[in-house]
């Protein structure tokens, strides 16, 4: 993510840990401006969410797997999820 105040990029630590946050504003860690997160950012991130979802639903049944092999396969997913949501993530001024 690159701020549209100061121009800088934002580490991909600092873009995780700001895309992790629930309500919609994102604070610049170089200069505090405050920005949001686009609609189509929100939407590209909803299809992402639901895709994952899917794939875990089929594969655990396609696979038949246990719970524990099920759930550690879950938190494999949400990990890629957590990764990938940052990189999707633009900005803008307004809310």
């Amino acid at each position: 993510m690159k701020c549209k105040t100061c121009g800088r990029s934002w580490t991909f630590a600092q873009a995780v840990r700001r895309s992790l946050k629930i309500t919609g504003k994102k604070e610049c860690p170089y200069c505090g401006s405050e920005h949001y997160s686009t609609k189509q950012s929100h939407y590209r991130f909803g299809i992402l969410a639901f895709s994952a979802l899917f794939v875990f639903m089929l594969l655990v049944e396609l696979f038949q797997m246990r719970l524990t092999s099920a759930l550690f396969f879950a938190f494999f997913i949400l990990l890629m999820v957590t990764i990938v949501h940052p990189l999707m993530i633009h900005l803008t001024d307004a809310d």
